[in-house]
């Protein structure tokens, strides 16, 4: 009878044990690796097509001679990975493609699934810009700009972008401001009426006062009076006073100069030329 033959087990060695679980520990990373670049790649696209979105950009202030133009962005974030470093910046020009000012917020960080609301104010100087003083005497479209340069996901770089045309509404449109001729009183004194008119296209209540200065030619003041105002949105304004002249003081060939108050801050507005 022959004998019977035990298989026996040889345990392979150390380093093959290493140099196998190496190899099944490379697998499963590259497997994870392929499935992390594959959401990064789907969750950057769905971030890259993302908008930004403008709300309620037309809050406007008038303050000591500076337009503010208030209102907010929102960007979501449509994506798995969070969207971090994000520093929005904004701009706004005429429909000319003046560049009339800038403001930038942030860094935020904008969390997967979610959106982030940026409020915003942008000051636009009135005096020495004529492009920024058209926006209170004449309607126009204002063209609004915003951009964000992002990291994606802790490593991606990328950019959104906003780009849009609004129609402006002035709050003086077509101000004038003019001096009739002058009348003599039965008093003996010498009184021009002085007529504004304007509308209101603007979104704000124009509560306040404007307050007027008829000068002559030699830049003497010959007499002023004060207009009051409260003009709802949509309304328009057209008041007539009489100014009394200081005597000898002739308005013909001088100039109307001209403010308006409202909520205690002062904005003078542009000379008229008396004929």
């Amino acid at each position: 009878m022959a004998a019977s033959i035990v298989p026996t087990y040889r345990r392979p060695p150390a380093i093959y044990r290493v140099a196998r679980a190496l190899r099944w520990t490379g697998i499963i990373v590259l497997v994870l690796l392929i499935i992390y670049a594959g959401s990064v790649a789907y969750s950057a696209y769905e971030v890259a097509h993302a908008s930004i979105q403008s709300r309620s950009l037309s809050a406007v202030s008038v303050q000591n001679g500076v337009i503010q133009i208030s209102g907010s962005f929102t960007l979501s974030n449509p994506g798995i990975y969070p969207i971090a470093g994000l520093a929005l910046s904004a701009s706004v020009a005429n429909d000319s493609g003046v560049h009339l000012g800038a403001v930038s917020v942030g860094p935020e960080t904008i969390a997967g699934h979610s959106s982030a609301l940026f409020p915003i104010v942008i000051s636009l100087p009135i005096a020495g810009s004529d492009a920024a003083e058209s926006l209170l005497f004449e309607d126009q479209y204002i063209e609004v700009a915003a951009w964000a340069n992002v990291t994606y996901a802790y490593l991606f770089p990328l950019a959104v972008t906003l780009l849009e045309t609004r129609s402006w509404g002035a709050p003086f449109e077509g101000f004038q401001a003019t001096v009739g001729r002058p009348v003599l009183n039965n008093n003996g004194t010498v009184s021009v009426p002085v007529t504004v008119s304007f509308s209101n296209h603007a979104s704000f209540l124009e509560d306040g006062a404007l307050t007027f200065t008829v000068e002559s030619a030699g830049q003497a003041t010959c007499g002023g009076g004060s207009f009051p105002i409260d003009v709802p949105p949509g309304d328009s304004y057209d008041q007539t006073q009489d100014a009394t002249l200081s005597t000898g003081c002739s308005p013909v060939g001088g100039e109307l100069l001209s403010s308006f108050t409202i909520d205690g801050s002062t904005t003078s507005l542009p000379p008229e030329p008396i004929p």
